[in-house]
This record gives C-alpha cells, sequence and structure tokens, in this order.
C-alpha cells in the first residue's frame, strides 16, 4: 500500500481561561464575552398585544375617501359614522335617534364638553311628532 502524502498537523493549544490573553479595543475581558450558542435576547421580543377594543380603535381611525356635495375628503372611519348617525337621526329614522340619544347620555363629562344636555320632554315630543308623521321604522 502507498504510504500517505499528509503530513501531520501540529495540535494548537487552546487558550485557557487563566491566561485571557491581551485586554483592550476589539479584545474584551474573557468573562464578559459572549459564550456561543447563548441567545443574548433569551426571552426575545415581545408579542404583539391583540386586544379587541385597540383592534376597533385602529379600524375606526383609518380614513377613506368621502365624495360630500361633490368635493372628496378623507375621513375618518369614526367621523364618517358620526355624520351618518346624526343625518339618519335628522331624517326621522327612531333607532338612529335613540342610539344617539344613548350615545350623549353615556359619554362622561371630558367628552361631552362641546354637547348641550338633552330634554327628556323634548325628545318625547319629538318622538310622537315622528311616530304620527309615520317615522315607524
Amino acid at each position: 500500500m502507498a504510504a500517505s502524502s499528509k503530513k501531520p498537523r501540529a495540535r494548537t493549544k487552546a487558550p485557557s481561561q487563566s491566561t485571557p490573553g491581551p485586554v483592550g479595543p476589539g479584545n474584551p475581558p474573557q468573562h464578559s464575552r459572549f459564550v456561543p450558542g447563548v441567545s443574548g435576547n433569551p426571552k426575545g421580543r415581545p408579542r404583539k398585544e391583540r386586544n379587541l377594543l385597540k383592534l376597533i380603535n385602529a379600524e375606526l381611525d383609518a380614513e377613506i375617501a368621502v365624495s360630500e356635495n361633490g368635493a372628496s375628503h378623507r375621513l375618518s372611519k369614526r367621523e364618517v359614522l358620526a355624520k351618518r348617525l346624526v343625518n339618519n337621526a335628522l331624517q326621522g329614522d327612531i333607532r338612529d335617534v335613540t342610539a344617539l340619544i344613548r350615545l350623549i347620555g353615556s359619554a362622561s363629562a371630558d367628552q361631552t364638553a362641546g354637547v348641550e344636555a338633552v330634554d327628556p320632554a323634548m325628545v318625547a315630543a319629538y318622538l310622537q311628532r315622528a311616530m304620527a308623521k309615520g317615522g315607524s321604522q
């Protein structure tokens, strides 16, 4: 058989912990070096919080293009919903009137700073007039 032409390699000794070597720029102390196979961020990035109320608010804050009186505007879905609710209530839709009254009544004091208080007698009179017109929707 032919003799192997490979030369035996000279073994180098791995640096031991007792002789850390020079410390300086690019050579941190041995005890503070990254350990191979160990993550620097073991818990990882926190997951995105999934809260139904936050998702609904984000969707209501999204803007859409709306044409109003022939002009195109960009409004949030929340603003479009409020406009539609008020306009339908003014046109006599009883469900929207009651929903609007409930929303105004249940709003907190800081949200109703610019809204006048609604007199229940006036609302009852309006509902009677609307029902007399045939607005039972």
